[in-house]
């Protein structure tokens, strides 16, 4: 932390690293139990027998903490193998029908008869499948097909993309700012929904039902340079505070 103490993002910077970390940590667990089903199935000793091995020798988890990580990985494992079920995907289509008919990140108008157009509406996890993340209504949002694609394709959060390649210099133009890549756009927005589900004790879901669809890119501080953590790109709302 001394390192960072004359950036001026010492705080933002700290947070990267741990969320940096944590997806990282997230990855491997999950990728090492997926390989391990590979072989052997879920519910055989040697599965547990193999990522506990995995647990101590490769990551050196003390022996009072094996347990208990190995039920959060193995949980974690497990939901990565469950798809969504088709109950669920026509009770949030009819939802989303009614409720909310645009893309939770880019805020395109949802279509809801042509599967194949990229504004088609698809199911979204919050945090992806591949990373744990569970088929559950409250780890689903409705998304456009180009965006679930990108955002499964590409980023589990905002410390995915190279962030540190974002830096614009002072007073960029409005057209640069909205040229931004779109993993940039998911990972301001994601940031900013953590932030406020962090500060306000809220999952992540409502979190971004709060704060909506990402909107035009804008500098945060016009007296300092255009890098990541001073670009944002939700709507102020006084009721949110961030």
């Amino acid at each position: 932390e001394a390192g960072l103490k004359y950036t001026g993002r010492q705080a933002e910077l700290i947070d990267f690293f741990q969320q940096l970390t944590t997806v990282n940590l997230a990855g491997r667990l999950v990728i090492a139990g997926a390989s391990i089903l590979e072989r052997v199935n879920i519910t055989d000793p040697q599965f547990e027998y193999e990522l506990q091995s995995f647990l101590r020798e490769q990551l050196e988890i003390p022996h009072y903490l094996i347990n208990e990580t190995y039920r959060f990985v193995f949980r974690s494992v497990k939901a990565s193998q469950e798809s969504i079920s088709d109950s669920l995907r026509r009770r949030l289509k009819r939802w989303a029908q009614t409720k909310h008919t645009h893309c939770y990140l880019c805020g395109v108008a949802l279509d809801f008869d042509d599967t194949d157009s990229h504004h088609s509406f698809t199911c979204e996890h919050i945090w992806p499948r591949s990373y744990g993340g569970n088929s559950i209504e409250e780890n689903l949002l409705p998304a456009c097909q180009s965006c679930n694609s990108s955002k499964k394709g590409n980023y589990a959060t905002w410390v995915m993309p190279a962030i540190q390649s974002l830096i614009m210099g002072f007073n960029p133009a409005s057209q640069r700012l909205q040229e931004i890549e779109g993993c940039y756009k998911f990972a301001l927005h994601y940031k900013m929904a953590q932030k406020l589900a962090t500060q306000k004790h809220l999952s992540l879901k409502r979190a971004f039902l709060k704060i909506g669809a990402w909107t035009e890119v804008r500098v945060s501080h016009p007296d300092d340079v255009a890098d990541f953590f001073n670009l944002e790109n939700y709507a102020p709302h006084p009721a949110l505070h961030l």
